[in-house]
Order: C-alpha cells, then sequence, then structure tokens
C-alpha cells in the first residue's frame, strides 16, 4: 500500500509540472518562436481543453482497460507530449500536441484520485491531502527548473526533464507489483447478471442526485477562486500597493506555499480532529480571510491575508472530493471525474469574469468579488452537508 501512495503522490507532483511548465517558459518561448502572448495563451488553452477531455472519458478507459493500464497511458501520453514539447518544432505541431499532455493529466489526476477514495482501506483523507501537498511541490519546484534552464538558455530542456521524469515513473507504475492493489489495478470483469438490486448499485440514487449537482457547483467556485487568486493576485496588489514588479510576483510564490504548508500540516491533523471539522474551519476561514483581504489597509496585512487564504484552502479540494464521494460506491470514477471536470471548467470561467472586472471596474468590484466567492462557497458547504444525510439513508437502502 505504501508503494501505492508513492507513486500517487509521485503522479501528483507530475501533474503539478504539467499544469505550471508552460507558463514558466512562455516568455522566452515567446520570442524563440516569434509569436504573441495571445498565441501563448491558446497553447495553454489547449492543454486545458485536453484535460477537460481527458476528465470526462477517464471513467470510459477504466471500464475497458482497467486502471493500471489506464495510468500508463495517461502517463504515456504526457511523457510524449513533454519530449515533443522539448524538441522545439513547428508551432502548430505544438497546438497539437498540447490537448495529448492534458489529457494525460486529467486522466491521472482522476483516476488516482478515484482509487484513494474508492479503494484505499484507511487514511483516505490524509493520502488525498498529501498528494495535494506533492501537486504544490510540483508547481513550486517547476518554476524553479525552469528558470535554471532559461538562465543557461536552454529553456525547452525543462520540457525535457519532466519527460525523463516521467518516463521513469511510468515504467515503474507499469512493471512494478502493488501487493493488495493489484486485483483493483486490473481490468474489470463485466459480470452479467439478473439481479436488478445488483445492477442498481451502478446507478446514482435519485436523492443522490442534488449532492452530486452542490458538489459540482461547490468545485466550480473553489477552482475558479483557487485560480483567479495566483493569476491576478500581482494585477490587484499593483493597484492597491506601490511595490515593485518582483515584489508583486512574490505574492504568488506567498499564495502557492501557503497552499502546499497547508496541505502538509493537514495530513497531521485531520486525523485528531476529523475531515468533515476541517472541511467547515477550511471553507469558513478562507472567508473571512478574503474579507481580511479585502478590506486590508497595509502590504503586510495583504500578504497575512494571502498566506491565510491559501493555508486555510490548501485542503479543500481532497476533503471536498472525500465527502461527495462518500455515498458513491462504485461510481467513484465517474463521480471524481465530474466534479474535477467542473473544477476545470470553473478554472477557465471565473478568472475570466476577474480580468473583465478589473478592465471595467474599481479594483474594489474585484476583491469584493472574490468575497462573494468565498461567501458562495460557505453556502455550498452548508448545502452539501443539509442533502448528505439524504444522500447517506439512500445509499445505505441501495448496498442493503
Amino acid at each position: 500500500m505504501k508503494k501505492f501512495v508513492f507513486f500517487a503522490c509521485l503522479i501528483y507532483a507530475l501533474n503539478g509540472f504539467g499544469h505550471i511548465i508552460i507558463g514558466t517558459v512562455l516568455e522566452p518561448m515567446v520570442k524563440s518562436y516569434g509569436i504573441h502572448y495571445g498565441d501563448g495563451g491558446q497553447l495553454i488553452m489547449n492543454q486545458f481543453l485536453g484535460f477537460l477531455v481527458g476528465v470526462s472519458f477517464a471513467p470510459m478507459i477504466v471500464n475497458a482497460i482497467g486502471r493500471k493500464l489506464t495510468i500508463s497511458l495517461a502517463l504515456l501520453c504526457f511523457t510524449i507530449a513533454q519530449f515533443v514539447l522539448g524538441s522545439s518544432p513547428k508551432w502548430d505541431i505544438l497546438l497539437f500536441i498540447a490537448p495529448i499532455g492534458g489529457a494525460g493529466i486529467g486522466i491521472a489526476e482522476t483516476v488516482v484520485a478515484a482509487l484513494i477514495v474508492g479503494h484505499l482501506k484507511e487514511k483516505k483523507a490524509s493520502t488525498l491531502v498529501l498528494t495535494e501537498v506533492f501537486f504544490g511541490v510540483g508547481a513550486l519546484v517547476i518554476p524553479m527548473i525552469s528558470a535554471f534552464f532559461i538562465l543557461n538558455g536552454m529553456w525547452n530542456a525543462s520540457f525535457t526533464t519532466v519527460a525523463i521524469i516521467t518516463s521513469m515513473t511510468l515504467l515503474g507504475w507499469f512493471f512494478l507489483s502493488f501487493g493488495e492493489m493489484d486485483p483493483i489495478l486490473k481490468k474489470r470483469v463485466k459480470v452479467r447478471t439478473q439481479n436488478k438490486e445488483k445492477i442498481s448499485r451502478n446507478r446514482y440514487p435519485r436523492k443522490q442526485i442534488p449532492l452530486l449537482v452542490i458538489g459540482a457547483f461547490f468545485f466550480f467556485m473553489y477552482v475558479g477562486t483557487e485560480m483567479v487568486l495566483p493569476n491576478y493576485l500581482p494585477t490587484i496588489l499593483s493597484k492597491t500597493t506601490s511595490l515593485d514588479a518582483s515584489s508583486l510576483a512574490l505574492s504568488i510564490t506567498v499564495f502557492w506555499l501557503a497552499m502546499t504548508v497547508g496541505r502538509l500540516c493537514m495530513t497531521f491533523i485531520i486525523d485528531k480532529i476529523g475531515y468533515v471539522k476541517l472541511f467547515i474551519i477550511s471553507c469558513i476561514g478562507q472567508f473571512f480571510a478574503l474579507i481580511i483581504f479585502a478590506v486590508s489597509p497595509s502590504v503586510i496585512i495583504s500578504y497575512v491575508a494571502i498566506f491565510l487564504t491559501g493555508l486555510l484552502m490548501g485542503g479543500i479540494f481532497s476533503i471536498g472530493l472525500l465527502i461527495i464521494n462518500e455515498n458513491s460506491v462504485g461510481l467513484e470514477e465517474w463521480t471524481t471525474s465530474l466534479l474535477v471536470a467542473m473544477g476545470g471548467l470553473g478554472g477557465a470561467f471565473l478568472p475570466k469574469i476577474a480580468g473583465e472586472l478589473i478592465d471595467r471596474y474599481p479594483i474594489s468590484a474585484t476583491l469584493w468579488a472574490l468575497v462573494l466567492f468565498g461567501f458562495i462557497l460557505v453556502v455550498l458547504m452548508g448545502a452539501i452537508f443539509y442533502y448528505r444525510k439524504d444522500s447517506s439513508k439512500a445509499s445505505e437502502k441501495v448496498m442493503a
């Protein structure tokens, strides 16, 4: 089991690389290809669209070839994409290959999360949070790797380095045994049965639908808010403070570092107070931290608020995934796919809204919009717990 957890963390670290790497080398890439920043944005968007496709199709691929081969395929897609990106081919080829890498990231993230939620026997919540820690580590480390290669005039070597690391992970995942997890990782055999009760276990009970809908909207709002902050923190602070460019960029590092520290701390706290209490504290806490950020009278308080927001938001994704999946026995891949996909849509849509607010209104409008996003998360959290009781009862009846 420890071997599986190790690879789960490693795969999430690779996902952290994948989500951030294009942005870290965008400046030299634009100059090297002689393109506009909008073209670079298109490359990132193509990868994001591939991510959504991968997340959406992950359950079907699992049903067809099993979990181990599905994750192997995902890692292979990501490896190929990174090698191609690192070889600096024609721009049209990059636009074509980026979605393949994005699909690999999406498939791997969905299937690994579903495996932890549905099949890990103990410490599911702390393991999920731990994988998110490694995602944050990946997101923090890849800018350093890219910075090193950019300084040495080899920006494209960042992609090659990630490709080599992913190749090694793929070989280990494909050839190693995972003990008691091996039967779960193998292809599922579809057994035909005339027992209607057994068939119904693969369908969502009617009373579980409201929880799924609210949970999907919760993930839409959470990931969207999480993406607004690192994307627009420098812009917001540039309009509310007199900081220089380097200090403004530091705000992103502070936020990601806080998220990583928060996730790491939660792996120890979660077993002591329980993931439900921690989820409540995190959701309510991020709301008040955003209020502090909105009314901040100084740079120091702004940075404290940014750190607190990242610290408290760190475990929301993982714990929310576990809570909404609790009663989805046998449907973990589908539920996780839905939630991650909705999170991805929020990550695209809410930053777009924030950008429009910054362009058209005073910066205070954007700050209070963030507070509103935080408040909506608290309201949705309450709705999740309200419908969670009905969903639990429905699930018990189905499993009886």
